[in-house]
């Protein structure tokens, strides 16, 4: 069983599986869900330069993990949503370890091996968590049909 379980999101609703397979690894006696959301901040423009466009982007991260963050309360987990700024995997891998989170679940795309164009996408931010997380990480892939 875990204790501290980290989960990444993006803003998409593609989540619900990793809020869900969180919430079955965890133990509401037990565990604490942390919900993290990494503003990625834009090259050469500080966050001091351009407060009005980081508000709002932090006023919409604050809004949907809020509802997240309810959802998960609602099956009696303690549960916190955090909202920083900078690049995804780093600050994944530092909240982890901040946290001492002894699982991070997180979603990642399905990768062809087939299609060349895939092979660009191995430097995925999961696939950075994975090699540089101080614990556990469980990799949620999105579902796919048989006809693709």
């Amino acid at each position: 069983m875990y204790n501290t379980i980290l989960v990444p999101v993006d803003l998409s609703d593609s989540n619900e599986r990793v809020l869900g397979r969180a919430v079955a690894l965890g133990n509401p006696d037990r565990s604490t869900i942390t919900l993290l959301h990494v503003i990625e901040m834009v090259e050469d423009i500080p966050l001091d330069e351009d407060e009005d466009f980081y508000a709002e982007l932090r006023d919409n991260a604050d809004a949907k993990m809020s509802g997240w963050a309810g959802e998960v309360a609602d099956h009696g987990f303690e549960v916190t949503a955090e909202v920083t700024y900078g690049k995804r995997a780093q600050e994944i891998v530092r909240v982890a370890d901040a946290s001492s989170a002894d699982l991070i679940v997180m979603r990642s795309h399905v990768i062809d091996p087939d299609e060349d164009t895939s092979r660009e996408r191995l430097g995925t931010v999961s696939h950075q968590v994975a090699l540089f997380a101080p614990c556990s990480v469980l990799v949620v892939r999105e579902e796919t049909t048989a006809d693709e």
